[in-house]
């Protein structure tokens, strides 16, 4: 058996205003752009994780540092350290996944809490962040469908 899924990001078009210190200094304007984490077909049948990657853009008019944390989703049993939910159209499809801030899938990316790690982010101008996704494989039982979840990303400084 075997299907496709999606792992749609919404929310992750942020418009930022840092401050930066001083009367005469003019506020850093960022901007987040992040997009779809594909995730593809999944394979029921496989013990196989499936791993992908994201990508979320910071663009800035000045140099910055700030942290990127991520909610832990809107899928119903959602946590940091059990897993992000997918959730597919029909009643009762779900499938646990998560995204990491390392190549290595061990740092998962949140808010700071329950287990989870924010990702700093620093330089001038346009940043390309790499986000790791992870659908760990052995989930049985799993019916085709269109599987997504909306996560609201913030930046701070």
């Amino acid at each position: 058996m075997h299907f496709a899924n999606l792992l749609k990001l919404a929310g992750l078009t942020l418009f930022v205003a840092l401050g930066v210190g001083g009367s005469a200094q003019a506020a850093t304007k960022c901007r987040l752009d992040g997009g779809t984490v594909a995730f593809g077909e999944y394979r029921s049948t496989s013990s196989s994780h499936l791993d992908v990657l994201g990508l979320v853009t910071l663009s800035c008019n000045d140099h910055y540092q700030v942290e990127l944390s991520l909610g832990v989703g809107t899928g119903s049993g959602a946590s940091y350290a059990g897993g992000r939910i997918l959730t597919g159209s029909s009643a009762g499809s779900t499938l646990r996944y998560n995204l990491y801030t390392d190549a290595s899938r061990t740092l998962v990316l949140g808010d700071g809490t329950g287990g989870s790690s924010r990702l700093s982010i620093s330089g001038k101008e346009t940043v390309n962040q790499i986000i790791w996704g992870r659908i760990p494989g052995g989930q049985r039982q799993v019916p085709a469908d269109r599987y997504s979840d909306t996560l609201i990303a913030t930046v701070s400084y």
